[in-house]
């Protein structure tokens, strides 16, 4: 009896430590994070706003950012958070594109541009190591779907269009689940063993994309009280879909993820925390 009361008191107090901490987890352990900080209108959002919701919940060990507008910004976000190393690769045509930002050194990146994308979308990989575990690291961002009207400040869509998007998306290929395909070879080249890949997905749960993609790695909000939960918030809708995805690849064990309920743009962001095994 007395062994049940002292596990869960350890187990709590373990908790209260990591809050204490900033987010701050073992060395053998790390935090993640994926967040589109662009906005619908394409305007670049003040870099302190989203340094603030970045640091919501302690500042992650790696950032895997979407729509960041230009290495400077990339740079200076780091420079914010106290993070050294970070990466950065422009959209094909586009003033804006993909980062990763890190606490440890990154190494060996490497671009993908997705074929077929009419945005110039893509994917950026790269290297790091965490006591002695090398992690294959990627941000990635599928075009959004072209039935979606974008005004100032919101995406329009009738049910009528949802209706037939979401079948489109549970049932058959696009350009989303076409990238995925192009995605999964090139990662897989590069044969590393553990593997996290975040971005925005332009797409939803139970989509082919989706399907395609757990079919090889394991989405950090399953299963989860957040797994249904909208990461898009200007949708004209009354609901809010998730579109973004953390993704792990098995032998890695995700020890709690969740959507973070604030935005300095049009995406909330998905955090999850990894043990590295």
């Amino acid at each position: 009896m007395r062994l049940l009361v002292v596990i869960p008191a350890v187990l709590v107090c373990g908790f209260l430590l990591f809050q204490q901490a900033g987010g701050r987890v073992p060395a053998a352990s790390m935090v993640v994070m994926t967040y589109n900080i662009g906005d619908i209108n394409d305007h670049p959002v003040v870099l302190e706003k989203v340094a603030n919701v970045i640091r919501l919940r302690g500042v992650p060990d790696l950032l895997l950012l979407q729509e960041v507008h230009g290495e400077s910004e990339a740079s200076a976000l780091a420079k914010n958070l106290g993070l050294e190393y970070y990466l950065y690769s422009r959209y094909q045509g586009k003033k804006f594109g993909l980062a990763i930002i890190s606490r440890k050194p990154l190494s060996m990146a490497e671009i993908l541009y997705f074929k077929g994308s009419q945005s110039g979308y893509g994917a950026l990989a790269a290297e790091l190591m965490v006591e002695g575990r090398r992690i294959l690291v990627c941000s990635l961002h599928l075009d959004r779907i072209d039935l979606v009207q974008i005004t100032e400040n919101m995406a329009v869509v009738s049910w009528e269009t949802a209706l037939d998007l979401l079948k489109t998306e549970l049932t058959e290929e696009t350009i989303r689940s076409r990238s995925v395909d192009q995605l999964l070879p090139w990662i897989a080249a590069r044969k590393s063993d553990r593997i996290i890949i975040g971005g925005d997905f332009n797409t939803i749960p139970f989509s082919r994309t989706i399907r395609t993609m757990s079919k090889a790695y394991n989405d950090a909000l399953w299963p989860s009280f957040s797994y249904l939960n909208g990461t898009f918030k200007k949708l004209s809708l009354p609901f809010s879909p998730r579109i973004d995805f953390v993704f792990y690849s098995p032998n890695l064990e995700c020890k709690g993820a969740s959507v973070i309920k604030e935005s300095a743009g049009d995406h909330y962001p998905v955090g999850a925390v990894f043990d590295l095994g």
